[in-house]
């Protein structure tokens, strides 16, 4: 039993994630297609987002043939985020970028939203907010959040607001059994996953658990404020250089 509550809410992880994915690629009226096994686009994605991510871990051939045709199409770089480490994407011509952790919260008690923090809700602010964000975590020089994403009621854009802008945020992006928390942050650096789980929680009414995949320092912040590691995930990237003419 154990094993099958893991492979559950590693599922959960990624069908949560890849919730985020089209909403974003939707803000910048970008076309996907999903099905019970694989999100995908073939358009150029957004900076940091995926074209590829996969939903079943027992649908290896679908996801490849998925694959196998965007590398056709696709004449830019773009990535897969093989959300079981099932695939081996080498003979694509890919190159795995990171591996991490996907993590759960149970949420069984209420809790307040920390002093200072506020959803997003202009987009004035929201490209404060990504300001902030990016000169800690981002350097591109593209947008990543237009502000068609405030207009989405699963997504919440959360932060800190100080005198100049933003000193910390996350977003929060809401999915049928569970509140998906990604894009922390704190512009001097600090501690502030325990702020972000406490902004995310409040975000939706009913959430029943947070989930989010982190790795190294991230990680550990993330395990040390009660999440638990569920599962593996893997990032792959297929440069354009690599694409045969």
């Amino acid at each position: 039993m154990p094993s099958i509550v893991a492979s559950e809410r590693v599922r959960l992880c990624a069908g949560n994630n890849a919730d985020l994915c089209q909403a974003i690629f939707k803000a910048h009226g970008l076309s996907d297609l999903r099905s019970d096994f694989v999100w995908s686009s073939d358009r150029q994605a957004p900076p940091y987002y995926p074209n590829v991510a996969t939903l079943d871990a027992d649908a290896v051939t679908v996801q490849l043939a998925e694959i196998a045709r965007l590398t056709s199409v696709l004449a830019t770089s773009f990535s897969v985020k093989d959300g079981f480490c099932h695939l081996d994407l080498q003979p694509l011509g890919f190159s795995q970028v990171f591996e991490a952790s996907w993590i759960w919260a149970d949420l069984s008690h209420p809790t307040t939203t920390p002093s200072g923090w506020e959803r997003v809700e202009d987009a004035a602010s929201l490209e404060m907010w990504e300001f902030a964000w990016a000169d800690r975590a981002s350097p591109s020089n593209g947008r990543v959040f237009p502000a068609a994403v405030l207009a989405d009621p699963a997504i919440a854009i959360l932060g800190r607001r100080t005198a100049d802008g933003f000193a910390a945020g996350c977003i929060a992006n809401r999915s049928e059994l569970v509140t998906g928390l990604s894009n922390v942050f704190a512009t001097d650096g600090s501690p502030t996953y325990q702020d972000a789980v406490r902004a995310a929680t409040n975000a939706f009414a009913g959430c029943r658990a947070l989930v989010a995949y982190d790795r190294d320092a991230g990680l550990d912040e993330a395990l040390a404020c009660g999440f638990q590691a569920t599962g593996p995930l893997r990032i792959w990237i297929r440069d354009s250089q690599d694409k045969e003419e």
